[in-house]
């Protein structure tokens, strides 16, 4: 679990350096094409049918990290994921799986699941 933090603020600290004119030029995501794009790519196989992540394989994603700092794990990961090259997936698509993540509902507070009480 510190792993999985540290590549989050890694990320962050990332997405912060990036600055603001990154946010001018991404492209702007589907959450259809990039829940495509998550199931062809065979996203949820490390990650989760809802970006929720596994103990084993690969970190959450839901609520998502900042876009560049998504697609420069896309692009260069750490650890065990595969790099993809933008010819494999394009930003467009990265846009479109990070849309995807961000439609996800937030997963509800368990005080507020009255079977659970």
């Amino acid at each position: 679990m510190i792993m999985v933090r540290n590549i989050l603020i890694a990320a962050a600290a990332f997405a912060l350096l990036a600055g603001g004119a990154s946010a001018q030029n991404e492209p702007k995501g589907d959450a259809k094409a990039g829940a495509t794009h998550f199931q062809k790519l065979g996203c949820y196989s490390c990650h989760g049918i809802w970006g929720q992540g596994t103990l084993r394989d690969g970190p959450r994603l839901n609520p998502p990290m900042p876009y560049p700092a998504l697609l420069a794990q896309v692009r260069t990961p750490r650890y065990e994921m595969p790099p993809y090259t933008e010819s494999q997936i394009s930003d467009q698509a990265v846009a479109d799986i990070y849309a995807y993540l961000a439609s996800i509902p937030k997963a509800p507070d368990p005080k507020s699941i009255k079977l659970l009480q």
